[in-house]
């Protein structure tokens, strides 16, 4: 067992003694009796700052609460279509499983970095503070009571996984409007998103760029040669070593970015490897949200490779600050993933969470037949639960193998 999953545990079994012994001062809800379960620590942390912000900038909390909604419902769409497109093609394509558990010390996506505890406690934390902040903070804008806020842990078989959470006067919050009552809902995940951004901004233009500088590089493979573009389409694969490129010697990765820079859509390009010479015409670069970041630089070629440094190693007298500004990075980058992907995935019109409860207020708006939209919700809920559930399936078979398989071995 790795340390992330020893130190997971701890933390679990920490946990359960902490609500234990302070079993008077926490409440227990039941979310499927007896092992998924949410305890939480009630207090009064951030309601007075929810109301100041409410009160003090209206305007712009009422333009928050309206891109929540629109972003909502586009979101609810897009992860919608997109769990179910690639869980059809999990069952019939054989492609890998479209959901992983948000677990440290796991490799669930092959190609992505592992989670460790401290980057998945830390972003989990942010995660829940922006989440459940920003609820409290929309529903104090319509003088919706909340009634308290505080820690929560959630539970399966054992409490593991931390959260936070703010409690609306129910009975307000129902007979609000339903514009309002959306607005609430979609402010968690909307503020997901926008911190998600910033984040990933901070990680690719502050920590990419300081930790580039403390490291050295030498020699350049191509790690992917990708179908479909200049550099595959020539016949230059995956292995070879770059040489140089319009004749200017390649000795690091810097080199290699620095010539192609300057390709333009449409211009020559001429690499020598350690294989053969091949000459490429540079495409157009694929559309991507980066692409729209940076409209206002000049348009450069594409040449369909992932360049990989030969060799890398921290610069002399960098080791120390390359070690601290590559973890900034890592929990930057986790920071970034972790906001979206949860963001994206409470607005699945699913049962109790954010998004079910917006495609139930939808529903009664547009079919105005609260049976007929109850019907529709729990149809719509139970699909996606069955996908999550089959999306889970390797996962699933995984645990209960390491949980029940040296018992069964008792017996068979």
């Amino acid at each position: 067992m790795n340390l992330d999953l020893i130190l997971l545990l701890a933390f679990a079994m920490l946990l359960g003694c902490i609500m234990y012994f302070n079993r008077k001062r926490v409440v227990l809800e039941k979310i499927a009796f007896p092992l998924i379960y949410i305890v939480m620590y009630k207090t009064k942390l951030g309601l007075e700052l929810m109301d100041k912000l409410a009160k003090k900038f209206p305007k712009f909390t009422k333009i928050f609460g309206f891109l929540g909604v629109v972003f909502g419902f586009l979101t609810m769409a897009v992860i919608f279509v997109l769990l179910t497109v690639k869980v059809y093609d999990f069952l019939f394509n054989n492609t890998p499983t479209p959901i992983a558990p948000l677990l440290p010390g796991i490799q669930t996506v092959p190609g992505i970095p592992v989670l460790g505890f401290w980057h998945w406690i830390i972003s989990i934390f942010v995660l829940a503070v922006v989440h459940e902040f920003s609820h409290g903070w929309l529903a104090r804008l319509y003088d919706i009571k909340v009634k308290s806020s505080g820690f929560a842990v959630l539970g399966i078989i054992l409490p593991v996984v931390p959260a936070a959470f703010v409690e609306p006067d129910e009975a307000q919050l129902n007979n609000a409007s339903k514009r309002k009552q959306l607005e609430i809902l979609a402010a968690g995940s909307f503020s997901n998103y926008v911190a998600a951004l910033i984040f990933l901004l901070l990680f690719l233009f502050i920590a990419v760029p300081a930790l580039s500088s403390t490291i050295y590089s030498e020699g350049v493979v191509i790690a992917k040669s990708l179908d479909g573009y200049p550099a595959n389409l020539s016949g230059l694969s995956d292995g070879d070593r770059v040489l140089r490129v319009n004749e200017i010697e390649i000795n690091n990765i810097n080199d290699f970015y620095n010539v192609l820079k300057e390709v333009g859509p449409g211009d020559g390009v001429h690499i020598e490897t350690n294989v053969s010479s091949y000459d490429l015409i540079a495409a157009k670069a694929p559309k991507s949200f980066m692409n729209k970041l940076t409209f206002w630089k000049k348009e450069r070629g594409y040449l369909g490779v992932l360049p990989l440094s030969l060799k890398s190693d921290f610069k002399e007298g960098y080791k120390i600050l390359g070690e601290i500004l590559s973890w900034i990075s890592l929990l930057l980058y986790w920071l970034f993933t972790i906001n979206l992907a949860v963001g994206m995935f409470n607005m699945l019109p699913l049962g109790p969470i954010d998004g079910g409860k917006m495609f139930l207020v939808a529903a009664n708006f547009l079919l105005k037949d609260e049976k007929k939209a109850r019907k529709l919700w729990t149809f719509i809920s139970l699909f996606c639960l069955a996908l999550i559930v089959i999306g889970m399936a390797p996962f699933l078979f995984k645990f209960f193998k390491f949980v029940f398989g040296p018992l069964i071995g008792l017996f068979f």
